[in-house]
Parts: C-alpha cells; sequence; structure tokens
C-alpha cells in the first residue's frame, strides 16, 4: 500500500483542532497529529535538526536506515 503525507497548520481552542487550510483536507482519511508546544509552556524550543535526530533516535533509526525513510518520504511527495 502507498501512502501520501499532508501536513497542515492547525489551531486548538479548548480541544477543537481547526485546520488553517481546510481545502487542502481530503473528504474522508485518517491520520495523526502531533501537538507542538509553545515555548511559554516552557518546553525546551529544538532546531530543526535536533527535532530529526530525536525523531531518529524515537525510531531507532541507523544512519542507513534513516537514509532509506528520508528517501521514502520524498518519493511519496512528489
Amino acid at each position: 500500500m502507498r501512502m501520501s503525507y499532508l501536513t497542515l497548520e492547525v489551531e486548538i481552542d479548548r480541544g477543537h483542532v481547526v485546520a488553517k487550510e481546510p481545502g487542502r483536507l481530503p473528504e474522508k482519511g485518517s491520520g495523526l497529529l502531533t501537538i507542538l508546544h509553545s515555548s511559554e509552556e516552557g518546553q525546551p524550543r529544538q532546531t530543526p535538526l535536533q527535532a530529526l535526530d530525536a525523531l531518529q533516535k524515537h525510531l531507532r533509526l541507523d544512519a542507513e536506515k534513516a537514509a532509506k525513510w528520508m528517501d521514502d518520504i520524498r518519493e511519496a511527495r512528489r
């Protein structure tokens, strides 16, 4: 099965998630939501490279698996 990925910016207000670009949403589908804490909430701010490094560690990706994963993501975006 081939999957495609779509990342949209959303706003959360009292538990309701609202897409900033609702026209880009499919009529039906499923997905995952990643919550980005604002720095005011005391969460340390990460650079994109630090976030990628943390994700690679979380997914237990060595350099070779990480390169394959990035290639798969690039291919899915085409």
